[in-house]
């Protein structure tokens, strides 16, 4: 059904002019395809600014989003630091407080293993030990003197004393076995167990043995003494580039020559 665009007339069907105004039919025709047009037109402008809106509303939400974690990151890489700088500040607080004093006595363990606990326990603190040259630790009837600067570790297995020297990264321990055989073979044993090929320096008595031997640029020193079927050792480890070795040639020394 057509209308006359210029007085709203409803047209006859094959009608050419309105019977009112005098309006060509055609001039009608098309001006309605243009309005069409124009709508259509602007039907498609409005759907490409809604998209384009979207979009924009979109991205704003996804900035957002991306600066709040950013901002939960560095809450919680703030959070790390000041456990860190806590630890730290209570690292060197017990430092300064709470030395350990130094001196650890097993000589009754194999009676009283309440005792031994008790005993492994105090070793096992991350303290430093005591600050004279040396202290004494005795494993039964044996008495072996070690550093007091450097660091106790948590003991494992066997061993009574484990303890680090946090600056040249030399390491001894102090352990116990129960072990019989000839010495010549304790000595084969210990070789084979550091893997040491070239000719070892090795020492030895009747009831005891040392051998001191450089694997791989590490050294490895150890003085055993066995009695009864009993094998108490140090072990005394380090690299042989540390610029602390000559120390240590000093500690394995004196150690050995107290360690009875």
């Amino acid at each position: 059904m057509i209308y006359c665009k210029n007085c709203g007339r409803q047209l006859k069907e094959g009608a050419r002019f309105c019977d009112r105004c005098g309006q060509s039919v055609r001039k009608t025709t098309e001006s309605s395809q243009a309005a069409k047009r124009r709508e259509i037109e602007e039907l498609k402008a409005e759907r490409l600014n809604r998209k384009k809106r979207l979009a924009e509303k979109e991205a704003k939400q996804e900035r957002t989003r991306n600066k709040k974690r950013q901002n939960r990151r560095g809450g919680v890489l703030i959070f790390i630091i000041v456990v860190i700088l806590i630890a730290v500040v209570s690292i060197i607080i017990g430092y300064n407080i709470f030395p350990h004093t130094g001196e650890i006595s097993l000589s009754n363990e194999t009676d009283n293993p309440v005792s031994t606990a008790v005993a492994r326990s105090a070793s096992a603190t991350q303290t430093p030990v005591s600050k004279e040259k040396y202290s004494e630790i005795t494993v039964g009837n044996i008495t072996c003197p070690y550093p007091s600067g450097f660091y106790t570790n948590t003991v494992s297995g066997n061993e009574v004393l484990n303890i680090t020297d946090s600056l040249g990264g030399g390491k001894m321990i102090v352990a116990k076995e129960a072990k019989s055989g000839e010495i010549k073979e304790l000595i084969k044993d210990y070789i084979s167990e550091i893997g040491a090929t070239d000719n070892p320096e090795m020492h030895a008595g009747s009831d005891w043995y040392s051998v001191t031997a450089t694997v791989s640029g590490k050294v490895y020193h150890r003085k055993c003494i066995v009695r009864n079927g009993l094998a108490v050792y140090y072990d005394f480890t380090y690299d042989a580039s540390s610029t602390s070795a000559k120390k240590y040639e000093e500690y394995i020394s004196y150690i050995d020559s107290k360690f009875s």
